[in-house]
């Protein structure tokens, strides 16, 4: 490895603290000016899709590129132009296929079978679904853009332009709220995901390496099938978000948008450290498992396991006892009066009881990509969503509203356990 572990989670660390940061400053600012309204919770709901289609291939690229790259190649000739052959021109045309297929069928949907919340908004709805298709389409070229940088251990470009997101956003809400309200918040993404690409070009270009990016169609055949398996995993995986959207009619007018600042405020401690150490640790889990330095393997898992656990009940347990003052402090004001306080953090402790068990489940999935055993996970993954799917028709029915959340926290759980059998059990098989 280029650099040791410690050096880049400090990189990493540092980068995603600040960008934290200013992102929860952005949520602030659009709490202030959008609160729990109607039209932010079509927004939200509008944004699902679109932002499931960038998470997933945020997650699911990283799996598929960097396992598959040489990562000792010195020349970077040689890396870019196999990296543009087989993975980033090929992307390109998925991903250009998949805002296809999306449009069409959104606009099916919106014409002859709109949700009721959706039928006094449908020029808002139509308008929205292009604005965050193109912001889509930025996005996901960032996410295979990062991965190939993040191979190379160039983390700090990838880590540090999501800071144009979130300025941008800031700017556009702040200043542009009053003439187009909530359509400001999709201009302020769009414009700052174009940003993030041409910073990226300008490195590129700056180092020589965009010449080698040259169009040139050369998948791997052969992998295609674990590719599919990686995609899918990772869609049942951002599926959470969907199946709670799902119950937008079931639910009280704002539970929607108090979800998602519950969401805001689980999600740090796992972007911020959780997802810090997946990323730095999954190169070297990798390279570990090529090398077949088992035991050294085994020992450093150990150690990450214990750190992660050791980290999360922390934040598990201020979230459960101080959840409510943590969001007023951070929430309260403008249009986000105290009720709204108060069912955010139902939402919030029901969810951050799962903490631990999501930073587990991020390292026993790179454990699954590293040896190639996609097929456990994807097993796990399958049988976590449908308890998910199952436990949240059984609290919404009984009127529990907080249990959607509560449900995630289950699934993850029983995710953990099943995984971590499913793996101790194939130990030996592995290391043969």
């Amino acid at each position: 490895m280029k650099q040791s572990w410690k050096r880049s989670f400090g990189i990493l660390l540092i980068a995603t603290l600040l960008s934290k940061l200013i992102g929860f400053f952005r949520e602030i600012i659009i709490a202030s000016k959008f609160g729990v309204a109607d039209e932010f919770d079509i927004l939200l709901t509008v944004f699902v899709i679109p932002n499931m289609i960038i998470s997933l291939l945020l997650y699911a690229i990283p799996h598929i590129v960097i396992p598959r790259l040489d990562l000792r190649e010195k020349s970077d000739s040689n890396f870019y132009t196999l990296f543009a052959k087989q993975f980033f021109w090929p992307y390109i045309l998925f991903l250009l296929a998949v805002l296809i297929v999306y449009n069409v069928l959104f606009e099916l949907y919106i014409n002859y079978f709109p949700a009721i919340e959706f039928i006094d908004h449908l020029q808002l709805v139509s308008n929205l679904t292009l604005i965050f298709s193109f912001f889509v389409f930025f996005s996901c070229l960032f996410n295979i853009l990062k991965a190939v940088y993040n191979a190379k251990e160039r983390f700090v470009l990838p880590s540090f332009t999501p800071l144009l997101i979130h300025f941008c956003v800031i700017f556009f809400v702040l200043f542009y709220y009053d003439d187009y309200g909530v359509y400001s918040f999709a201009y302020g993404l769009l414009i700052g995901s174009i940003l993030q690409i041409g910073v990226f070009v300008f490195d590129l270009m700056h180092k020589r390496n965009l010449i080698y990016l040259k169009p040139s169609l050369q998948p791997n055949r052969l992998d295609i099938s674990s590719y599919a398996i990686i995609l899918l995993i990772e869609f049942l995986g951002q599926s959470y978000t969907l199946i709670d959207r799902s119950f937008i009619q079931q639910l009280p007018n704002g539970h929607v948008s108090s979800m998602y600042y519950a969401g805001i405020l689980n999600n740090l401690p796992v972007t911020i450290l959780g997802l810090t150490f997946g990323t730095v640790f999954f190169p070297k889990i990798t390279l570990y498992v090529q090398e077949r330095r088992f035991e050294i393997l085994w020992k450093f898992l150990q150690k990450a396991l214990l750190l992660s656990v050791a980290v999360a009940i922390p934040f598990s347990l201020m979230f459960v006892v101080f959840g409510k003052e943590i969001i007023i402090l951070m929430f309260e004001r403008g249009a986000f009066t105290r009720d709204a306080s108060y069912i955010t953090s139902k939402y919030l402790s029901a969810l951050s009881l799962g903490l631990p068990f999501i930073f587990i489940h991020i390292l026993l999935a790179k454990i699954s990509f590293a040896f190639h055993v996609e097929k456990m996970l994807l097993f796990s993954t399958v049988f976590a969503v449908l308890i998910k799917v199952f436990l949240s028709y059984y609290f919404i029915s009984n009127s529990y509203y907080w249990g959607l959340s509560l449900s995630t926290s289950i699934s993850f759980l029983l995710n953990v356990l099943v995984l971590g059998f499913l793996l101790f059990k194939s130990k030996t098989q592995l290391t043969q």
